[in-house]
């Protein structure tokens, strides 16, 4: 089959469906989409609420909790406990299937009967984790996101990618120990404010440096020691420079800040960050093969549309968070094995052939269940004998085709389609989805989507910011607990919560650091280190060099497609230009 360019029912927009895609599809027995990538990508983030947090009690034991639930979603919630524990079922509510109502009104009903989890966490989690979400295997960690695989002591962060270790203030890092605003960082240890850099050590403020040590305020350098602002300096002269930046002050850091934000500006930046890679595209992708158009990929094969995918997973499409999958479509949020999950959302241990589900685990052949754990042959949670349910199914495919649900703005949803955003139990701005496509209220509410007028929050400080001491040195004990005043004063488009407080062994990282406290709230300490990372969208662009050297006469021609806007401030180069430079 060839090619075919199709207009997107979301946004009115032409999106180009590939001969492979259409192979793709016949092989998952899935009509093509009707949306384009990117309408697909947010509506399926439209269901996961990474950073929004509320109090309530648990549905089941009663106690206070905290959860990704707001208090008024009338969604049955348990406490992580309780909802691992085997003291309910979710055959309980199950349905019988109803062919005179869409399958999606159907579907909502069970949503909103089945008890969800407060927080999405396993079961292998230690200690200090009550205010973490998408939280695995880690320990201590708090109001962070996203953290896997054996770390500890992480604050204020999201995205760890495994084995990190005392990180405050961090965004997708892997293997870094004692390290602070690291963005997109490799095995740092004892650093702070690195964008872009690995395997440092005892460095401050570096953009794209490998293998440095004791260097600061420089870019584009590899295995160096003892530079600064990019000049080669004795060991003497460095600790002296250092010394000079009074970095341990608010003030200086502020300062500090200002320059590096200019060096990252006039800095060379490789057009994506690709290794041991053969036919990829997009970013952050490691020993992987044929992946195209994805983010945050390693060790993976024959993908496409894919944000952040890790742990040998291979031939699957628009997925997002998954994790040692294969086969898969239109999945969001599931690892720890899996395969011909489709059209799903938070499923995993081992789920196969699964349609239309949410929250299932280790489950087989199921069509439209919430919160079972391993069944096999079940619809609406009802159970099947194998010859009823296969048969069943083509009715349903059927009735999703005939009776499409049609949701407030005019978009039908039949069987192809991912769940409409109408059943999510989040609000647009308490999801990923807003902070990848921020839109106004009256824009979330013409496109569909819910909106949450969020509750302004104005404590009684004790300590205002800006009367803070300034250094480090001059800050005690008795600051932690207390109020802080947000300088940002409840700023709504960085999600200001006004008022924050200093933790005893958070104040005890800075001083081991030589860090002064923060001035701003978490929320907008987030917002403004964010601005270090791209949306998820692709550009065709041409590399910026004009060096005669590099081989080339005048502008080098080389064109890419990268995740750099065009109106971004990077000096963007392509791979070979790069490589000619830096190296």
């Amino acid at each position: 089959m060839q090619s075919e360019i199709k207009i997107c029912q979301n946004c009115q927009i032409q999106f180009t469906i590939d001969q492979d895609d259409f192979g793709f599809y016949q092989k998952m027995k899935v009509p093509p989409p009707t949306w384009c990538s990117h309408c697909r990508f947010i509506r399926k983030l439209t269901f996961t609420n990474e950073r929004s947090l509320y109090k309530r009690n648990c549905d089941n034991c009663k106690k206070s909790i905290i959860s990704i639930y707001h208090p008024d979603i009338i969604y049955p919630v348990f406490c992580v406990k309780c909802h691992i524990g085997d003291s309910w079922d979710a055959r309980d509510y199950e349905r019988e299937y109803n062919f005179s109502e869409t399958f999606f009104e159907q579907l909502k009903g069970l949503k909103y009967k089945v008890p969800h989890r407060s927080l999405d966490q396993n079961e292998r989690n230690g200690e200090g984790c009550e205010y973490a979400n998408f939280c695995y295997s880690s320990k201590n960690i708090y109001l962070s996101f996203n953290v896997t695989g054996n770390s500890e002591n992480i604050k204020y962060s999201k995205c760890f990618l495994r084995q990190n270790k005392n990180c405050v203030d961090c965004l997708i890092i892997f293997k870094n120990e004692r390290v602070y605003e690291v963005v997109r960082g490799v095995q740092n240890f004892n650093c702070s404010f690195l964008v872009e850099s690995d395997q440092c050590i005892d460095s401050h403020f570096l953009y794209d440096c490998t293998n440095c040590q004791n260097c600061c305020l420089s870019s584009n350098i590899r295995n160096k020691s003892f530079v600064f602002k990019n000049k080669q300096l004795s060991r003497e002269e460095y600790k002296k420079a250092l010394e000079e930046l009074k970095l341990g002050t608010y003030r200086g850091q502020v300062e500090a800040r200002n320059a590096f934000k200019d060096i990252a500006k006039n800095a060379i930046t490789k057009y994506a960050h690709i290794k041991n890679a053969v036919n990829c595209s997009g970013d952050l992708i490691e020993n992987s093969k044929n992946c195209l158009y994805s983010y945050g990929v390693m060790d993976a094969e024959n993908m496409k549309n894919v944000f952040f995918g890790i742990n040998i997973s291979k031939d699957c499409q628009d997925t997002i968070f998954t994790g040692k999958v294969e086969e898969c479509y239109e999945f969001t949020l599931g690892g720890r094995g899996g395969n011909r999950i489709v059209f799903s959302f938070s499923c995993g241990g081992g789920c196969k052939n699964l349609f239309y589900c949410d929250g299932c685990g280790g489950c087989s052949d199921c069509f439209g269940c919430v919160g079972l754990k391993k069944k096999q042959y079940c619809i609406l949670n009802k159970q099947y004998k194998k010859e009823e349910y296969f048969e069943m199914i083509e009715k349903i495919k059927k009735h999703m085709d005939d009776m499409p649900y049609i949701d407030k703005v005019g978009r039908v949803y039949k069987y192809g389609e991912y769940f409409p955003s109408e059943l999510s139990p989040f609000a647009y701005n308490e999801t990923i989805a807003y902070e990848e496509e921020p839109l106004t209220k009256e824009e979330v509410q013409k496109r569909g989507y819910q909106w949450l007028d969020k509750e302004q929050k104005i404590y009684d400080t004790a300590i205002d910011s800006i009367e803070m001491s300034d250094d480090i040195k001059d800050i005690d004990e008795s600051i932690c607990g207390q109020v802080i005043s947000c300088q940002n004063k409840g700023k709504i488009e960085t999600g200001c919560t006004y008022g924050f407080k200093i933790l005893p062994d958070e104040l005890v990282f800075y001083k081991q650091m030589n860090l002064p406290v923060p001035r701003y709230c978490p929320n907008c300490r987030y917002y403004e280190r964010s601005k270090w990372t791209n949306p998820f969208k692709f550009y065709n662009r041409q590399c910026m060099c004009k060096l005669e050297n590099h081989g080339h006469s005048g502008k080098c021609e080389i064109e890419f497609e990268t995740m750099y806007s065009p109106d971004r401030p990077e000096t963007i180069y392509c791979k070979d230009c790069y490589q000619k430079e830096v190296y």
